[in-house]
C-alpha cells in the first residue's frame, strides 16, 4: 500500500457544488449575526459582529482546509456583502427580528449539517462544529448584556445561549429527534 492511499481525505469547497459551498461559507457570518441580534445594545451587537467576524477570519489557521477556505479574505468579502444585502438594517441594527434570525440560522446549520453528512467524513462535521462553536463563543462573550458602562450584566445571556444551542443541535442532531 502507498501512503498516498493512507492520506485522510478531507472535504474542500472543491467537492461542493457552488449552492453548497455558499452555504457552507455562509452559515459562520449568519449564526454570528443571530447571536448579535439575540439580546442587548446597538453596541453590543456592533462589539459581537466585530468578534465574530475576528472570529471567522482566524479559521485561516484552522488545521482543515474547508475551514481555511471559509476564512480566506476574498471569501470573506464575499459572505460579508451577501449577509450586509440581505440583513443590515438602518442604524446598525438587522432587517429581521431576533427570533427570525435563529431560525435563519438553525436551517441554514441543519443544511450544512446535511451537505457535510452527504459529502465529507465525521471529522469534517467535528472540524466545522468546532469552528461554529468557536465562532458562537467569541460573538456571546464579546460584550456583557444588562451591563451599565461595562459594570455587571451577563456575559452571555439566556437568549443567546439558546441560539448558540439551537445552532450546534442542528449541526449535531440526536436520532429520533
Amino acid at each position: 500500500m502507498s501512503s498516498a492511499s493512507n492520506e485522510l481525505k478531507l472535504l474542500t469547497r472543491e467537492a461542493l457544488t457552488p449552492a453548497e459551498w455558499e452555504a457552507v461559507r455562509d452559515t459562520p457570518f449568519l449564526v454570528a449575526i443571530a447571536i448579535s441580534q439575540a439580546e442587548g445594545s446597538l453596541v453590543d451587537a456592533v462589539l459581537e459582529r466585530a468578534a465574530g467576524t475576528r472570529a471567522i477570519a482566524d479559521g485561516i489557521n484552522n488545521d482543515h482546509p474547508l475551514i481555511r477556505q471559509v476564512a480566506a479574505k476574498s471569501e470573506m468579502d464575499d459572505a460579508i456583502s451577501k449577509m450586509y444585502a440581505t440583513f443590515a438594517g438602518p442604524g446598525g441594527r438587522a432587517k429581521k427580528p431576533a427570533a427570525e434570525l435563529k431560525t435563519l440560522a438553525v436551517e441554514a446549520s441543519r443544511r450544512v449539517y446535511d451537505i457535510l453528512r452527504a459529502k465529507g467524513r465525521e471529522l469534517d462535521l467535528y472540524a466545522y462544529r468546532t469552528f461554529i462553536n468557536q465562532v458562537s463563543r467569541a460573538v456571546a462573550e464579546a460584550a456583557r448584556e444588562g451591563d451599565v458602562l461595562g459594570i455587571g450584566g451577563t456575559l452571555v445571556s439566556d437568549t443567546e445561549r439558546a441560539v448558540i444551542a439551537a445552532v450546534q443541535d442542528a449541526l449535531h442532531p440526536v436520532a429520533g429527534r
